[in-house]
């Protein structure tokens, strides 16, 4: 016992035999969502819900309201009950991929994609700033549109089969465009996150711009690991309404800065025989003509650059009827392919409807406008920097048919209570590796 104890003073120690378990090193998730705040934004005026003319001046004067107080909601003094947050989801995939969503118009803010050499770029115009997505001549980046998105003929509607017509505000000439002046796309949706899916939800008014009938609406986005963002658009209404909504980022695969001579570049294949010929005012006439034979056929693979010299409208802005499958649920619209970027992207919907937008509308710097108050070329600075021009993006809008609520020979666009609208959307982004042929 003596030479026990003198053993341990003399300060030895025995080694622990203990084995240490090696801990697992934590596994890198396929999609990582990030949720922050993106801007504050005065609360949303009370909406109008009368069907008179004062009813669309007062979507006018709320819609200068949302414009106007950048100062008062930066401002440290400011009564927190008078702003909202305007939240952004940031989704990052393992494939490198990473999609900016704010709750501001539902708006796609951003998607950056690698290309074949592996390097990510921006390809979805926007704004660095919530005020600049406020501004008038923002031309619906990103956005989500609705209750109806495109033209509607006199801002004029008749309901069937009740036969009522109602009057819709003229936001674009005697026309109705993208839900009047104040849509879907400039009110903050209500929004929460639901594991990798983000949530986001609105209610329109009866009689906001016009439309009968409260509509409630939600959408769900969600971008999974094979570079995909999914959207889910659902709507009810308390009465007989139209709704159409859609959403219209503008793309340009080699890079939203990098301008009209890359765009030219791209290649596009449109599943479409048919498209909804239009009058002058770009406002379609019910009747259906085939791409055969035209500048407007896209079932082939064509270079953007040799068809848009061929255009006589400046550009392609188009609705094209999507030729679909039986018992189909999503169908394949459209392909956009950058060869020196090799960036693909596809897009698929539910909807009998596509609207192919080369940007013709944003500024031109070579338009000469003769008058003494009129301007030429007023430029549009987007993010970081970058001056967006004309031909410089494109849009493809999956949607019904434009004014399909006054042509019998169009799609139903009408929704009845205890039906629910829905309209599913995927970009799929890849990478085309090798010649394409």
């Amino acid at each position: 016992m003596a030479e026990e104890g003198d053993e341990k003073a003399s300060g030895d120690v025995e080694e622990d035999t203990k084995t240490v378990t090696p801990q697992p090193e934590p596994k890198i998730p396929d999609v990582e969502l990030i949720v922050d705040g993106f801007g504050l934004m005065p609360k949303s005026m009370k909406v109008p819900k009368n069907r008179t003319s004062n009813a669309f001046e007062e979507s006018k004067q709320m819609l200068k309201e949302i414009k106007v107080t950048n100062e008062e909601a930066k401002s440290p003094c400011s009564s927190s009950t008078n702003i909202e947050v305007v939240r952004r989801y940031t989704w990052r995939t393992k494939n490198r991929m990473t999609v900016q969503i704010i709750s501001y118009g539902a708006t796609i803010t951003s998607i950056q994609v690698p290309d074949k050499k592996g390097v990510p770029d921006d390809v979805v115009a926007g704004f660095d700033t919530l005020e600049e997505y406020f501004q008038p001549r923002n031309p619906y980046f990103g956005a989500t549109i609705g209750r109806y998105a495109n033209i509607i003929r006199d801002a004029t509607m008749v309901v069937r089969p009740s036969g009522r017509m109602y009057m819709l505000s003229n936001n674009k000439g005697h026309h109705h465009y993208h839900g009047g002046y104040v849509g879907f796309d400039k009110v903050n949706w209500h929004s929460y996150v639901n594991g990798n899916q983000v949530i986001m939800s609105h209610v329109s008014e009866r009689f906001h711009e016009g439309y009968p009938g409260t509509v409630m609406a939600q959408i769900t986005f969600e971008v999974t690991c094979d570079n995909t963002l999914k959207i889910e658009m659902k709507c009810t209404s308390s009465e007989p309404t139209i709704v159409n909504l859609s959403c219209t980022p503008y793309f340009n695969l080699a890079g939203h800065h990098s301008g009209n001579n890359t765009m030219y570049d791209h290649i596009f294949t449109i599943n479409a025989d048919k498209y909804t010929a239009a009058d002058d005012d770009g406002v379609v006439t019910g009747e259906k003509k085939v791409v055969g034979g035209t500048i407007f056929d896209f079932r082939v693979p064509r270079v953007l650059r040799t068809m848009l010299p061929r255009v006589a409208m400046g550009g392609y802005d188009i609705n094209y009827c999507v030729t679909q499958g039986t018992a189909q649920d999503l169908t394949f619209h459209a392909r956009a392919l950058h060869p020196v970027t090799g960036r693909v992207m596809e897009l698929y919907s539910n909807q009998p409807g596509l609207q192919f937008y080369t940007g013709n509308l944003l500024p031109d710097p070579d338009k000469i406008v003769e008058g003494k108050t009129s301007v030429g070329y007023v430029p549009l600075m987007g993010k970081q920097g970058t001056f967006y021009k004309k031909h410089g993006l494109f849009c493809l809008m999956p949607q019904n048919y434009p004014d399909a609520v006054n042509h019998t020979n169009f799609p139903n666009s009408v929704l009845n209570p205890g039906e629910v609208y829905v309209h599913r959307i995927q970009y799929k982004f890849g990478i085309l590796l090798g010649r394409y042929i």
